[in-house]
């Protein structure tokens, strides 16, 4: 057995959608380590969650994989409500179309977390400067406290044992920093000693993933059907499979066994769902996965240790599946953690960012299992009135969305300026996260949406919403602008700003602009992708941002926007002072260059 010494920026335990979306957030690091680990062989190959709300593919588009897991997934379209009869089956109550009008585009897919993994995975790979450890686990973290707030310090020794070859190897990982995307039952935060605070109730669900052989009429739609004999809900999938969501502790079901998780079989899950469905038939031609697990909301007390080990999703909020919002709520954990953590070590920022972590990402992972333990005894209630069931489900979808999350001032988040940025942009806020809007390219005429255009590189950005620039008034605004951006990228080069005005764009000309807002790169030439406009695509219609984000074309303002799409802050395009004001208070820390020879 032999004993390795490694060292690195970033050790991340786990490679579940929320280990491998804080690692993705490293793919092009300028120069740091970045090292995953997990127990598993390989991805995972059927089961697990399967639900991607729109902000998750969002996500995934700054990744630049989100084409390819939409090219996979199923699209939801329709949730169909199905109530007792009065005569000993089910009846069709409603059914509603699953949008939430504001998004513009669908609100959910469905696709095997295998699939998901897969393609984060293989992003990595394809990039390189990120290494995934299979079949390696941790068996001792320690925390050197004395080294805490040394920026030059590996403070954190993990070691972990590993099967390289069928033989067994301990190895010892020194580490900046750790995040642990563990799952439910984190090794990371039972050595910590981080309690969950919550309920774990006695209702048992069932779970499968199952090709069904049904006469039900809606099974190729989201449907939930409570019944006499209790509640299923069913969500299709891809390649014929449909996910089942089943109570079985609903009264009189046809089920021999006792009703907890250890007793459970498959046939007492697809049992339950035959009974559910009656007078319809049910069979199932393949059972791909299945599960049965206890009800629970719980959040951890903590979200981090010293700000240098950090817990993300499963490992610091476990809640009900059938909400949909469990894959979601890790990803977004972890890409939080994960710029914040790319822009602290390779801009040399305060620490104090790191803060914002917790004190961003607890208050949604307890607002979601407050939403979670409302909506299981929603579907709990033997009297389901499904008028009080629509209204919850409508206000789920927006929820599960993340339309409505608004982080609250810090560091990085500027409090609103009463009389300014209402008049600005009267439907964003600072800590709102930006609509996906659809702009044109100014040098070919090309539409995008904003996600896809801002790939993740640990980078803020500056959307210069400039307005009607064909207008004097307004370019004189504009090229005032430009000779203040000029003087802060000088110093500030990192920091990307991109161009939306409101002009028609056959109205500007791209190389009429400053080169400040195109700049000139000696490999590459001209920068085509920093200029785009609010206008009239050729084949995908107007996209209306400047609409969308309550920005008056005549009047205009700046974004600053943080790596994951967040507002920090909004202004007018004459208060430059704000942005030099925010880097001020991100400004880098004093000690020297960080090196990869720093004290452990």
């Amino acid at each position: 057995m032999s004993n390795i010494v490694d060292k690195v920026d970033v050790l991340i335990i786990g490679a579940g959608p929320a280990g491998l979306t804080a690692a993705n957030c490293f793919n092009g690091s300028n120069g740091l380590r970045v090292r995953v680990i997990d127990k598993k062989s390989s991805t995972v190959q059927t089961g697990k969650a399967d639900g991607l709300k729109s902000i998750s593919l969002e996500v995934l588009d700054t990744f630049g994989i989100g084409d390819a897991v939409r090219n996979e997934s199923q699209r939801v379209e329709e949730v169909v409500l199905w109530e007792p009869n009065g005569q000993g089956g089910v009846a069709r109550s409603m059914t509603i179309p699953d949008r939430v009008p504001e998004l513009r585009k669908p609100r959910e897919m469905t696709l095997d977390q295998g699939r998901i993994e897969h393609h984060m995975a293989t992003n990595l790979i394809r990039k390189g400067n990120v290494q995934i450890s299979w079949e390696t686990q941790p068996v001792d973290l320690q925390i050197n406290h004395q080294l805490i707030e040394d920026p030059l310090a590996y403070p954190v020794t993990v070691v972990v044992r590993s099967m390289a070859n069928g033989n067994a190897c301990i190895e010892t990982i020194h580490a900046r920093y750790v995040v642990a995307c563990d799952g439910a039952r984190s090794w990371t935060r039972k050595h910590l000693n981080i309690p969950l605070t919550g309920d774990l109730t006695d209702s048992t669900w069932g779970v499968m993933d199952a090709v069904p052989k049904t006469n039900f009429p809606d099974i190729r739609k989201v449907c939930v059907v409570h019944s006499a004999k209790g509640t299923v809900m069913a969500v299709p999938r891809e390649k014929k499979m449909v996910r089942f969501y089943i109570a079985m502790d609903g009264p009189d079901l046809d089920v021999t066994a006792a009703l907890n998780e250890s007793a459970l079989t498959v046939d007492h899950v697809v049992d339950a769902a035959r009974s559910i469905f009656h007078p319809y038939t049910f069979e199932v031609g393949e059972v791909i996965w299945w599960s049965a697990y206890q009800v629970g909301q719980r959040v951890a007390d903590e979200f981090s240790k010293e700000d240098r080990v950090f817990l993300a999703g499963d490992a610091v909020h476990t809640h009900s599946p059938k909400a949909g919002q469990g894959m979601n709520t890790s990803i977004q954990d972890a890409y939080n953690i994960g710029w914040k953590l790319r822009f602290h070590l390779e801009q040399r920022c305060s620490r104090s960012l790191l803060t914002s972590y917790e004190q961003e990402r607890r208050p949604i992972a307890q607002q979601l299992i407050n939403f979670d333990r409302e909506y299981l005894e929603l579907f709990a209630n033997p009297n389901l009135e499904f008028e009080g069931f629509l209204a919850a489900y409508k206000t789920a979808m927006k929820f599960t969305t993340g339309i409505g999350i608004q982080y609250d001032p810090s560091l990085i988040v500027e409090s609103p300026v009463l009389g300014k940025t209402g008049i600005v942009a009267t439907a964003l806020s600072p800590g709102m996260r930006l609509p996906d809007f659809q702009m044109v390219n100014q040098a070919d005429g090309v539409p995008t949406t904003l996600y896809h255009r801002l790939l993740m590189n640990g980078q803020f950005r500056i959307l210069i919403f400039a307005g009607d620039i064909s207008k004097q008034q307004l370019f004189r605004r504009y090229l005032k602008f430009g000779e203040w951006l000029t003087r802060f990228s000088h110093k500030n080069e990192k920091i990307e700003a991109i161009t939306i005005h409101s002009a028609e764009r056959t109205s500007i000309e791209l190389m009429d602009l400053p080169e400040v807002f195109r700049p000139w790169n000696d490999e590459d030439g001209w920068d085509y992708w920093r200029v785009y406009t609010d206008d009239e695509s050729y084949h995908d219609g107007h996209g209306k941002a400047y609409q969308r984000c309550g920005i008056d074309a005549d009047t205009g303002c700046l974004v600053l926007i943080r790596p994951d799409g967040y507002a920090s802050l909004i202004c007018k395009m004459e208060e430059t002072i704000q942005i030099t004001n925010f880097f001020e208070g991100l400004r880098p820390i004093d000690s020297g260059v960080i090196t990869h020879t720093a004290r452990l």
